[in-house]
């Protein structure tokens, strides 16, 4: 390589590990000394050395065990959340330590279980590299800063998680979970009973819900019905009751793209909280500066703009980037932040598989295009570019078709009602 084609490539992201078995994070650090990551790994053996590195050299992302002696991976972020805020904190937990780490969401980025798989830990240091120039961007956070509140993390949310990861996790046990908020059930059986579901019968209980819809939809459902209940249903030019279909709709269509495309049962479920929460950003801006989101949607229909494109002309930046910033402030998984983030321009990741992102930008546009006589302003459109490097643009026909009968399918595809077939508890919260 000659030296001006060095010179050209972007400056390596630097990854701090911090571990108290030494040889552990050594290994961390070594699986990125690959010139074609762009990545340089360092290793600390405590969270006082870790600081003391990070004071004489800047460093992109901490990745740090939970569990140390004299400071744990929580404490050690804490500070480093405070010290150095633009650099990216990913936590390495046991499923276990779920419960601690929900009171300490705002320190962290992500979480990721151990023991680790050296590809996942790739793969989420990529997609953070995508992620920070969206989540860093300071009109981004400028405009993030002018919202009065930020509406909290779901404790609900959490426990259903929790009990999901027990050795013996329970459908009867979620259910009276989800029955502690009285609100929680009744808003959670008005969206499974509505139009958008299409089940045979009404559901009337959590247990009915959750025996037919299965957890993973339950978990998705606790944690969207938890957001969208924070903001004023009465909404200046804002149809709440339709931005709710929307996300329905989507979030179904999302997973059945991904189990059209035979992934994994996971990664479905991923793509359908996605599709649930893609739009939040909406919902945020409309209620928090309806005003301007107002100027925004005119601005659309006087200038036939997609409103992502009319958004970062009057805000300088989109809903998308608002939600994501909002759903990675609470360290839900970079595969769902980074779908919400990028689904109308997801050539801006640096991911190219079939997964969640690519699932719900299909599905955002397809839904758009089944609506379309409805909006005053041009729906969104697909990412071509994106879409031939994924190599599937020969299926758009099946998936139109498969759009068009979304109405008809049962959630999660064609399963049976649960009370012939119970769905099968997730093996992942």
């Amino acid at each position: 390589m000659q030296t001006s084609d060095i010179d050209s490539l972007p400056p390596k992201r630097r990854v701090l590990f911090v571990d108290d078995d030494p040889m552990l994070a050594r290994v961390y650090a070594m699986v990125l000394q690959d010139q074609s990551l762009r990545w340089e790994g360092r290793s600390a053996t405590s969270g006082n050395q870790a600081l003391d590195m990070m004071a004489r050299l800047p460093f992109d992302v901490v990745v740090a065990d939970l569990r140390m002696p004299e400071m744990t991976g929580i404490e050690l972020m804490a500070m480093v959340r405070k010290q150095y805020p633009r650099t990216s904190r990913i936590i390495l937990s046991g499923i276990r330590d779920q419960a601690e780490i929900a009171h300490c969401l705002a320190d962290t980025h992500q979480f990721i279980p151990k023991p680790v798989d050296l590809k996942t830990l790739r793969d989420s240091l990529a997609r953070i590299c995508s992620l920070d120039n969206l989540l860093l961007n300071e009109q981004l956070r400028a405009l993030v800063g002018r919202f009065d509140t930020l509406p909290s993390f779901p404790a609900l949310y959490m426990e259903v998680m929790n009990e999901l990861a027990a050795s013996d996790p329970s459908i009867v046990r979620i259910a009276k979970i989800v029955g502690q908020d009285p609100a929680m059930t009744a808003k959670m059986l008005h969206i499974v009973n509505s139009a958008a579901f299409g089940l045979p019968r009404l559901m009337s209980s959590p247990l009915e819900a959750v025996q037919y819809l299965g957890t993973g939809t339950v978990r998705s459902l606790v944690l969207s019905v938890h957001i969208f209940s924070s903001f004023d249903r009465k909404v200046k030019g804002f149809s709440i009751d339709d931005f709710e279909e929307h996300a329905l709709r989507c979030a179904r269509l999302a997973r059945a793209l991904m189990e059209s495309h035979r992934t994994e049962t996971a990664a479905a479920e991923d793509a359908y909280i996605a599709g649930m929460l893609h739009d939040l950003g909406k919902l945020m801006l409309a209620t928090s500066l309806p005003d301007c989101y107002q100027e925004a949607a005119a601005y659309a229909v006087a200038h036939q703009l997609p409103l992502y494109a009319a958004e970062t002309e009057v805000f300088g930046a989109t809903h998308a980037g608002v939600g994501a910033y909002l759903l990675g402030l609470w360290g839900l998984p970079a595969t769902i932040v980074e779908a919400v983030a990028f689904h109308h321009s997801p050539n801006r990741s640096d991911m190219l598989t079939f997964g969640p992102l690519a699932a719900v930008h299909l599905a955002n546009v397809l839904d758009g295009e089944q609506s379309k006589h409805h909006r005053p302003m041009p729906a969104s459109g697909f990412d071509a570019d994106y879409l031939d490097a994924l190599k599937v643009q020969d299926q758009l026909a099946n998936w139109r078709a498969l759009a068009q009968n979304t109405g008809e399918l049962h959630v999660g595809g064609t399963q049976t009602p649960a009370a012939a077939n119970p769905a099968p508890l997730a093996t992942r919260p």
